[in-house]
């Protein structure tokens, strides 16, 4: 489902338009993205973006999904996925023109707090081993580096190495 409109310094986090399709389709489709990514084919199909968004609109999705606008565009988007227990796991990604300037940490802090506000206990997630900046993005915002595992990656064909991270959010 679409996420409630949350306002940053730089950001508006807000539900995905039909507009946002081909800021989609051209960030996803980029192999820097793709290629950090689980579930999503590359090359990027055509209608993809479209299926997703009608993904996230449908009243049984679970997952909470908020594009990232910039300056009234879409520069990426970011989602938790609720789990048993209290738990959420984060997604997200960012446009690779726009990595290392922190608006991926501005907007993983307000869905930190979005996720604090609405009772989860705790929050997951875990990254591609060697996409470190995607690590410092989680540790940034006080995620703990617990482990390695193995994921599975549909634009790399397979298993692929990971590093998994988790936030309590019940101390604060």
């Amino acid at each position: 489902m679409n996420g409630p409109e949350i306002k940053t310094e730089r950001l508006t986090l807000r539900p995905l338009l039909d507009s946002d399709a081909a800021n989609i389709s051209l960030f996803v489709g980029d192999p820097r993205v793709a290629m950090n990514l689980a579930v999503v084919p590359h090359p990027y199909p055509d209608g993809a973006a479209e299926s997703y968004i009608g993904y996230v609109r449908a009243v049984e999705t679970k997952e909470v999904v908020w594009a990232m606008d910039k300056d009234g565009a879409l520069i990426g988007v970011i989602g938790i996925t609720p789990k048993e227990g209290g738990s959420g796991n984060i997604g997200y990604w960012l446009a690779p023109q726009l990595w290392g300037g922190g608006l991926m940490s501005e907007a993983l802090g307000a869905v930190v707090a979005y996720a604090r506000a609405r009772g989860f206990k705790r929050l997951f997630a875990g990254v591609h081993q060697g996409n470190e900046g995607s690590a410092k993005v989680l540790m940034k915002n006080g995620f703990s580096y617990i482990g390695e595992a193995e994921t599975h990656s549909i634009p790399r064909g397979g298993m692929v190495k990971a590093w998994e991270y988790e936030l309590g959010l019940q101390d604060g």
